[in-house]
């Protein structure tokens, strides 16, 4: 990874142009001009070399009177020098920007980090490595170049001919890099990173054969026969639609010789898959259970470390303890192929640990030991059973990988003991748990202050608790856990997880979001949590077909995990895939029939496929299973008020409020306030929206719907501050709300006889094509500027599309004036909800 530490001036230029200066970002009001901060892109596309007055002339100012342009270029070069060293006295030399002979040169061997020159080294030492066999070495430069290459190099200067020959010379040895690393993985055994690298090459090249050809092979030695059928067609659309060809003969004839060889052969799985089934304890003692479901964890968290190989999560292997099945149904049910099973004995004062790897394919015993240690030896067992298995399977660990386990190994039990029984309490996601388990985690950091893994327990203990209490400080003390473990473990990947859950939920940054959880997935591409809590951020993001992918793969990782089935669920139905959604909403239940979110979202994703009926009978079934759960009568109240039965539903929203408890829970509060805004009850909804905003200032679109409360109440300037709040705390970044911030700020301009700025709205809703609800919105301003009819049309548009909010059309008051249109009328019937 890079290392910026010691320098004073950092550049990055793959990707967004960033330049920071003693690790401050330089503002961009610092550039007197912004031809002077071109001038320094120029120069960065040749480190060292000098540019001629004339060809900077050329690049910076082609359209600059001749007479005037040279000096022109030696005063932004003036400004350039006083931008990058302020102390610079006037006429002393800078260490940055040379003089050379008539033309200047930004120099590469200053006080200085630029991210392209560090990318092109770290390619060349990989490139060095991979040709001395070195696999091991070779990857780690590569991974490092891979890692340094954020985009493009200048993105936002894609058309400036100065930077076209850098920018193909940078994606190219981009490119060639990701192949080689996929060479190098190939020869480490790591199937999954070949095909994580060549999904990337065609990222940005669609169309290169000969990482699509490494793809499917990839893909047909592991037993993913869908997946590669996908990737055969998604590479004839590309050539067909970029370049009007077929793929080669030699990829044709891969894919038939493949496909061919799939159909004739049984289904078969990879066997660097494998699920550590938990491990038998061989006594009555409660405390060699725990003992045997410990080692378990701790087998399963150190296999995860070794990144050739894909790890079903603990979630999923703990539903098969005890479970009479062959080897052949769980190969089957889980996709894996290989098994590690065992067991564990107290026997005269040692434990004896008994361990066995089987491929699923044929039953083969792969590999088999019997370990016989004293108690306070026994969390070396976890290091030595993982060299053991990759070497089993053919995976070759990396020194990263090496230095993980060996971490581990150095655990002490004591400390080991506290976390895994606060890890266990976390599981049961109840307030009550989760304050026992950070009770555990504080035992456990008490004992051994740099235990890492501890802290991240304690900072997932505190994330979880934010349903429960105040969510500010719950924020700030998981912020200070995830920070206390990166500073004991640099490469903790659930350290990073959790600060990526919080500059989402609390911070609002996405961008800032994404990198910590991608960072996650890069140390540990087996941490399913990392992947389903990205996919969240991707669905309140509106990128929904990233979300899928992201679901999908936490779910290959956890297939029996409740939240894991519930997130792919709401991926398939923000996506509009209902039907998919739909069944994946009741598996989720399957696994766990008191999942309330799943409860909310089957009753939703019925309402969006405009089956009422179904919808209302599922959230009486729930509450009738379920009389004393707030959450089943808030389900039942929402769904009866889409419905148009508001008094009914504010029944069920008293009850639920009732059997909530003293606070109650955010979610309740939320519901409370939405009902009373249908129900017309402005003032009530905004005190509900109030007191949650007390608890969770981040919760944005409680600002959103206390401006629609102050709307109707015609208090138009107090709805435009909130909507601005709104707006502030995800910076734009939430499509399933924003929609409604740019309507009911159109709506305000409208009553305030401002349509220029209402049309300003509605141009922007109109042009963003990414927004959930936007169709919904456009209508909303359309009616409010009198025009019904083309308001109309829209609203039939965001049905047919089915924008989540149509759902609210008998009740959301917005649409007041257009309920005596026939065409609403019309509407009403078509989705299901006419009287």
């Amino acid at each position: 990874m890079e290392d910026t530490s010691s320098a004073r001036l950092c550049l990055r230029v793959l990707g967004s142009f960033e330049v920071m200066l003693d690790g401050v970002a330089i503002p961009e009001d610092a550039w007197p001009r912004r031809k002077t901060k071109s001038l320094l892109k120029v120069l960065l596309t040749a480190p060292g070399d000098p540019f001629t007055v004339d060809q900077l002339i050329e690049a910076v100012l082609p359209e600059a009177d001749v007479s005037r342009a040279a000096s022109n270029i030696r005063a932004r070069v003036s400004e350039l020098r006083k931008v990058l060293e302020p102390s610079l006295r006037r006429g002393s030399d800078s260490q940055y920007v040379k003089r050379i002979g008539e033309g200047y040169a930004f120099n590469p061997n200053s006080d200085s980090w630029l991210d392209s020159l560090q990318f092109e080294q770290q390619i060349a030492e990989g490139h060095q490595h991979a040709d001395g066999s070195q696999w091991t070495r070779a990857v780690d430069s590569l991974k490092s170049a891979s890692a340094l290459y954020r985009g493009e190099f200048l993105v936002e200067d894609r058309y400036a001919d100065w930077a076209k020959n850098t920018r193909s010379r940078l994606r190219e040895q981009h490119l060639q890099g990701l192949s080689r690393l996929a060479a190098c993985y190939a020869e480490l055994g790591r199937h999954r990173q070949v095909a994580s690298c060549c999904r990337k090459i065609l990222a940005v090249d669609a169309c290169h054969e000969s990482a699509a050809q490494q793809l499917l092979k990839v893909q047909s030695d592991t037993g993913h026969r869908a997946q590669m059928t996908r990737t055969y067609q998604q590479l004839e659309q590309a050539l067909q639609g970029q370049l009007g060809v077929e793929p080669s003969v030699e990829t044709q004839e891969l894919f038939r010789e493949l496909s061919q060889r799939e159909s004739t052969r049984a289904e078969r799985f990879d066997p660097r898959r494998l699920v550590v089934i938990p491990l038998v304890s061989v006594a009555p003692d409660p405390a060699n259970e725990f003992l045997a479901d410990g080692i378990t964890e701790e087998l399963i968290y150190t296999l995860s470390k070794v990144a050739g190989l894909e790890v079903i999560a603990q979630t999923t292997a703990l539903k098969y303890k005890g479970a009479r099945k062959s080897v052949a149904e769980i190969g089957r049910e889980l996709r894996v192929g290989s098994l590690l099973e065992g067991s564990v004995q107290q026997v005269q004062g040692k434990t004896r640990i008994l361990v066995q790897l089987i491929k699923v394919e044929g039953e083969a015993h792969l590999w088999a030991e019997q370990y016989d240690r004293d108690a306070q030896d026994i969390l070396g067992v976890q290091g030595d059973v993982a060299r053991k298995v990759a070497t089993a399977l053919e995976v070759q660990l990396l020194a990263k990988e090496e230095a993980a386990i060996r971490k581990e190994e150095e655990s002490n039990r004591e400390a080991h003991t506290a976390y895994m029984r606060g890890r266990l309490f976390l599981a049961r996601r109840t307030r009550e748990a989760y304050l026992k388990a950070i009770d555990f985690f504080e035992r456990s950091i008490a004992t051994v202050p740099d235990y890492a893994r501890a802290f991240t327990g304690l900072a997932d203990a505190y994330l979880l608790l934010v349903e429960f209490a105040s969510a500010p400080d719950c924020y700030d003390k998981a912020r200070v856990c995830t920070q206390q473990a990166l500073e004991l473990d640099p490469l903790c990947a659930e350290a990073y997880a959790s600060l990526g859950r919080i500059a989402w939920l609390d911070e609002g940054d996405v961008h800032k979001a994404e990198s910590k959880f991608l960072r996650a997935i890069e140390l540990n591409p087996n941490y399913a949590q990392a992947h389903d809590w990205y996919a969240g951020l991707l669905i309140h993001t509106g990128r929904f077909k990233d979300a899928c992918q992201q679901s999908e793969t936490a779910l290959s990782l956890d297939p029996l995990s409740a939240p894991v089935v519930l997130r792919y669920a709401r991926s398939l139905h923000e996506a509009g895939r209902l039907v998919e959604a739909v069944d994946q909403y009741q598996q989720a239940l399957e696994i766990d029939s008191e999942l309330e979110s799943a409860w909310w979202g089957l009753w939703y994703c019925l309402a969006a496929m405009w089956d009422w009926d179904r919808a209302e009978a599922i959230t009486r079934k729930t509450l009738k299973q379920h009389p004393d759960n707030p959450c089943a009568h808030v389900n039942l109240a929402q769904c009866v008020t889409c419905r148009g039965r508001i008094e009914e539903g504010q029944v069920e929203i008293r009850k639920a409020l009732a059997l909530a408890g003293n606070p109650p829970r955010a979610f309740i509060l939320y519901h409370a306030g939405i009902n009373c805004y249908f129900a017309r009850q402005y003032d009530e909804g905004i005190e509900f929206f109030r007191q949650l905003l007390k608890r969770n200032p981040a919760w944005n679109s409680a600002h959103n719907l206390i401006a629609k409360c102050l709307i109707q109440q015609e208090c138009l300037e107090e709805a435009l501050d909130e909507l601005d709040a709104a707006e502030r705390v995800f910076g734009g970044a939430d499509p399933f709300w924003d929609a409604h911030t740019h309507m009911d700020r159109g709506i305000i301009h409208a009553r305030l006889g401002e349509p220029e700025k209402a049309e300003n709205e509605l141009a922007v809703l109109m042009h963003s094509s990414g927004r959930l609800n936007r169709r919904f919105a456009v209508a909303g301003i359309l009616d409010e500027l009198g025009k019904a009819d083309e308001a109309m049309d829209w609203l039939e548009a965001a049905a047919t599309a089915r924008e989540p909010h149509v759902t609210t059309l008998l009740k959301v008051p917005a649409f007041d004036r257009l309920r005596s249109h026939s065409r609403f009328q019309a509407l009403l019937k078509r989705i299901g909800l006419a009287g």
